[in-house]
């Protein structure tokens, strides 16, 4: 069966499982990974919970931050069953019955449930990158440029959920359009000759999904299409740190200059964004510096075998820093967002108990502001 999606954690045929500085980084990575994995998809869990609340799926950001929720979830949960699988923590899901396949020879018998496990991963990973960097660019522009109504009229919630629902649709149709390749036969009918002369007891009738045997050079080839936009994610989320910074000190600096300090909310919603794509640049920006040294892995080996081995051995605790990010997003909103602070107490005591409490902060504030003035 062509295989159109690896796991992060798969370890190459050649790899030395001898006690060893890389099998100890696999082995400490890994479990160390999966725990957090389990703690990943708690909170986010929670975190979901809270972004679907009515009050917050009104603004774009917190949309943009609906779509990097599940996608943290698939994206976790999934690699969790694939990982666990590898070091005996839990059964292999949809692991094959390993009898031989019988079908004809120019097609390969695919496995149905693993096959949509890998597509749903790659799906979940590639998507919320991306929803990260057009998230910080959204925000960018609608700080940048306050009286384009083009870019306000996208940086609102119809235009988050268009802008969404594309990010969707172009990685769905990336990472399945050669499903159109694949072929239904049934057996006995399509049965190779090997199987027809010497096993035929192997033939069982049934129906089988089967892809083209030679799909996996064409995904090979495929392949340096997703590491050029890897590599591309890799570059942008440091513009986009330096862009966010910049705009933040326009923002800082227009506040000093402007009579009206006291009225201006400081800008949170900024400062929010610039963090999760600091988070995202130091886990992503390391996971496209690996793929582009293991996409050259065979002319790399000719030239130093150890640094190939220490490549492999480094996509583990780049494993841990993707799931440390993805933890790290319901940490940041209730730490930056009161918005979303308000969301959380919201759900504990109730709409109304929370509008008292905001009457009273406000009246609070506005009686400090007072007491400041006269003083003054």
């Amino acid at each position: 069966m062509p295989k159109t999606s690896t796991t992060s954690t798969m370890l190459p045929e050649y790899y030395d499982y001898e006690e060893d500085t890389y099998k100890i980084v696999f082995n400490i990575s890994t479990r160390l990974n999966l725990s957090l994995q389990i703690a990943t998809v708690i909170l986010n869990f929670l975190h979901l919970i809270v972004l679907l609340r009515k009050d917050l799926r009104s603004f774009a950001i917190y949309i943009f931050m609906i779509g990097i929720c599940i996608s943290d979830i698939l994206t976790n949960s999934i690699d969790f069953t694939y990982i666990a699988g590898e070091i005996s923590w839990m059964p292999i899901l949809f692991a094959g019955s390993g009898e031989i396949s019988c079908l004809r020879d120019d097609y390969s018998e695919v496995n149905v449930g693993a096959q949509i496990l890998a597509t749903l991963l790659d799906i979940s990973r590639r998507l919320s990158v991306w929803l990260a960097i057009l998230m910080a660019i959204m925000r960018n522009l609608s700080v940048l440029y306050p009286t384009n109504q083009r870019i306000q009229s996208m940086s609102k919630s119809k235009g988050a959920l268009i802008i969404l629902g594309i990010c969707v649709l172009f990685w769905v149709v990336f990472n399945t359009w050669h499903f159109v390749l694949y072929r239904i036969f049934w057996l006995p009918d399509n049965a190779n000759a090997l199987c027809k002369k010497y096993y035929k007891s192997s033939i069982t009738p049934r129906y089988i999904l089967a892809a083209p045997s030679d799909l996996h050079g064409i995904m090979l080839d495929w392949g340096f299409i997703e590491i050029i936009m890897k590599f591309a994610a890799t570059i942008c989320y440091p513009i986009l740190t330096i862009s966010l910074l910049i705009t933040l000190r326009k923002i800082k600096n227009r506040r000093k200059k402007s009579d009206k300090k006291e009225a201006e909310k400081p800008d949170h919603t900024t400062k929010l964004i610039l963090f999760m794509t600091i988070f995202f640049m130091l886990s992503e920006g390391f996971a496209g510096v690996l793929a582009l040294f293991q996409y050259n892995m065979i002319a790399l080996m000719e030239i130093d075998e150890e640094f190939v081995y220490a490549i492999n051995a480094a996509q583990y605790p780049v494993s841990v820093l993707r799931t440390l990010n993805a933890l790290s997003h319901p940490i940041v909103c209730y730490l930056l967002s009161s918005q979303y602070r308000d969301a959380v107490k919201g759900i504990f005591i109730g709409k109304k108990k929370l509008k008292k409490l905001d009457v009273t902060r406000s009246t609070s504030n506005v009686r400090s502001r007072t007491t400041t003035s006269t003083i003054g």
